[in-house]
């Protein structure tokens, strides 16, 4: 391809593809979403007790309590268990809600945490 552009970098007068915004050397880090997430509950959500609980969660209220969306369910912790298993199973803490609502919540509660916490983006207490 031949090189038909300059580098967008401050300063840099390299020529590069028409197709790129910047050289090799200035190009920004891949990012990754969630690289640094953790979930405290990871191995709880993979055993039969939560994937009947799910079930029954689903069955008994089979739209979101949300937005009333009856397609791609999932379950939402109103208060999230952070490790704490009697929480985790407990049915009354549990509601269906579709992915798109479960998004916007889980992003919710990452944000008043962050808050909360007062540290930087990158060091908060997830």
């Amino acid at each position: 391809m031949p090189l038909a552009r300059i580098c967008r970098s401050p300063n840099c007068n390299r020529l590069i593809p028409s197709d790129k915004v910047y050289c090799e050397s200035h190009q920004p880090p891949a990012r990754i979403p969630f690289l640094n997430a953790t979930r405290s509950n990871a191995g709880l959500y993979n055993t039969h007790r939560w994937r009947s609980l799910r079930k029954k969660i689903v069955a008994e209220t089979p739209y979101c309590v949300y937005c009333g969306a009856d397609k791609y369910l999932e379950v939402h912790h109103k208060t999230p268990p952070r490790g704490n298993e009697g929480l985790f199973y407990d049915e009354w803490n549990c509601v269906p809600v579709c992915r798109l609502c479960h998004r916007k919540l889980t992003a919710e509660e990452i944000r008043n945490r962050r808050q909360q916490c007062g540290l930087p983006r990158n060091r908060c207490c997830e």
